[in-house]
């Protein structure tokens, strides 16, 4: 990894980083409706960083393709189940 592609992705993690911070913590007390989709932007954006530090750091992107493709599935299946979790517990 070139040392530009390190501080780019460094920069996007720092970035997200700070974004589900600033969601989580100045919004963190209003209706119903806003806490549900803040908590839905904090889960998809830690999908993403999941996804960047496999990928880059991980070095997923050199796998087979069916490596990368079931790392991906995984991803995708953990964050269903933790997206329904939530959403299923919010309307008991």
């Amino acid at each position: 990894m070139t040392d530009k592609r390190l501080a780019a992705v460094c920069l996007l993690l720092t970035g997200v980083t700070l974004l589900s911070w600033w969601l989580g913590n100045s919004h963190g007390h209003h209706a119903f409706t806003l806490n549900a989709g803040i908590t839905l932007g904090v889960i998809l954006i830690a999908a993403l960083k999941v996804r960047v530090i496999a990928w880059e750091f991980m070095e997923l992107k050199q796998a087979p393709l069916k490596m990368q493709r079931v790392a991906d599935a995984a991803l995708a299946f953990i964050i269903t189940v933790l997206l329904t979790l939530y959403f299923v517990g919010l309307s008991a």
